[in-house]
């Protein structure tokens, strides 16, 4: 019974022990004079863009902490590939939350060297997204060659009066932004104006109007961004499942033991 239990721990931490060693995948790095280089990244479910990736290349025994401003690019393959670019330059630092907005208009930003999410590649525009902890903008390029450029929205208290505070106002730059990519494009027709003056400022939305822009469907969409399970939740259900089988076999051991 004791060598049971012993095995049952070994494998109930185990799977714990090796999501701690992180989540190395295949992926790439291009580097700043343009070098492809391939090999491992230690992937995360990254709810913020990472500031740095832990890279290892093929044949290396040592691992690399990188940031945006050390290579232009990176993707990892987790069922599909995860694509991001290094950026530098303008970041907008407004406040969108609603319960937490600025009383008048907001146009702070900071320079900054970060990694943008790849959203969508077409041939008339790329989409980008950025996290961090104040909130998500995204960006937009017609190419790889040209600097991305934040698509703006502001939303701010326009004045305060003896009742408080006044009229929200809502500054919705990022529409007249996708309307002229798709009249440099050459696809604006009355479908799609109206589709970019329905659209909110949301990864759902600005998908969907890029891939109108780029002529993908929403399926093809779909097809080339599966969901992928996240492997850290993996581990814990493994575990947790022998957990159970093992406090199972304590309580039968202890009824039978009486």
């Amino acid at each position: 019974m004791r060598f049971l239990l012993n095995l049952l721990l070994l494998f109930l931490f185990v799977p714990l022990f090796s999501s701690a060693q992180g989540n190395y995948q295949p992926g790439l790095i291009v580097n700043l004079q343009g070098d492809t280089i391939r090999g491992s990244i230690d992937y995360s479910e990254w709810q913020n863009n990472p500031e740095r990736i832990s890279f290892e290349a093929n044949g290396a025994d040592a691992v690399q902490k990188l940031s945006a401003g050390e290579i232009k690019f990176f993707s990892v393959a987790i069922g599909h590939l995860a694509k991001f670019v290094a950026y530098d330059g303008p970041i907008s630092t407004d406040v969108t939350d609603i319960n937490h907005l600025s009383v008048g208009r907001d146009s702070s930003y900071r320079i900054g060297k970060v990694f943008l999410k790849v959203l969508q590649e077409g041939k008339n525009l790329l989409l980008f997204s950025y996290s961090d902890d104040p909130k998500t903008r995204f960006f937009i390029a017609p190419n790889y060659t040209e600097k991305p450029v934040e698509l703006v929205y502001r939303i701010y208290y326009n004045s305060v009066d003896e009742n408080g505070l006044d009229r929200t106002s809502y500054e919705r730059t990022f529409k007249s932004q996708l309307y002229q990519q798709a009249v440099n494009a050459g696809v604006m027709n009355n479908t799609l104006k109206k589709q970019i003056r329905a659209a909110d400022y949301k990864e759902a939305d600005l998908l969907h109007i890029a891939g109108l822009i780029n002529g993908i469907s929403e399926a093809d969409q779909a097809k080339n961004n599966p969901n992928k399970t996240k492997g850290f939740n993996k581990a814990f259900a493994i575990g947790g499942g022998i957990a159970v089988i093992l406090f199972m076999i304590i309580d039968f051991g202890k009824f039978h033991g009486r």
